[in-house]
């Protein structure tokens, strides 16, 4: 049997991020009001477009530039900074994802293979225990798609499976790798719901990440032509 490397995403792969949004705008709310959390998340959405990543800190750095201490004081900046580094999530694993994890593990091995910014994503990775399930084996990106060979080198394999919500990084993949990688696409979230690139068919759909459990080492080795 060929060795099996499973490269697995995390924002709405394994946790769910979209609660985490809405959840996290609540908090933000409280601490800077209404007016200031829409700016905070205006200025969130011109990074993600500007670095085509989600990058909180950067985002936090900017609003403080962008607001005077007579509308947000340095005590309630560092509040907001908090609210981001405390936040539990490992409350907003999906349902079975730790089991699937471990059931992966069992065919071969597993690799949380993430983007975003480097500070707050391996944050994230460690503190919803994501990095223990998977024996911390986690390699961390801006854009992963563009660090394929770096990441095939670090845990090389007969075989990949890239597991991920968003259909752009699923696409390039496939293009790069051909019948090398095994593209599985997770129907969670946002992105998966969003436009998708011309001609999109990835190797295998499942609604949530806990269906994952049901397929076999076999399955994961079928690639379409």
């Amino acid at each position: 049997m060929p060795t099996l490397i499973f490269w697995i995403d995390v924002d709405n792969t394994l946790l769910d991020n979209d609660y985490a949004k809405a959840d996290l705008d609540q908090h933000i709310q409280v601490e800077l009001g209404p007016k200031l959390a829409a700016r905070f998340w205006d200025i969130y959405e011109e990074i993600r477009q500007e670095r085509r990543v989600v990058d909180i800190p950067h985002a936090l750095e900017r609003l403080r530039e962008q607001i005077p201490l007579t509308e947000m004081d340095e005590e309630v900046y560092r509040h907001v900074w908090s609210i981001f580094n405390n936040y539990p999530f490992f409350k907003i694993l999906y349902p079975h994802t730790l089991e699937t994890l471990s059931y992966l593990r069992t065919l071969g091995l597993t690799v949380i293979v993430s983007d975003g910014d480097l500070l707050f994503q391996g944050e994230k990775i460690v503190n919803s225990n994501l990095a223990e399930a998977v024996e911390g084996r986690v390699m961390l990106y801006v854009h992963k798609q563009e660090h394929l060979d770096a990441t095939m080198k670090a845990y090389p394999g007969d075989h990949y499976v890239l597991i991920d919500d968003k259909p752009d990084i699923l696409d390039d993949t496939k293009r790069l790798m051909g019948n090398r990688v095994t593209t599985v696409f997770v129907t969670q979230g946002k992105y998966a719901a969003g436009i998708k690139p011309d001609n999109f068919a990835p190797d295998l759909t499942v609604l949530h990440i806990g269906d994952l459990r049901d397929y076999t080492a076999e399955q994961f080795l079928l690639v379409k032509e």
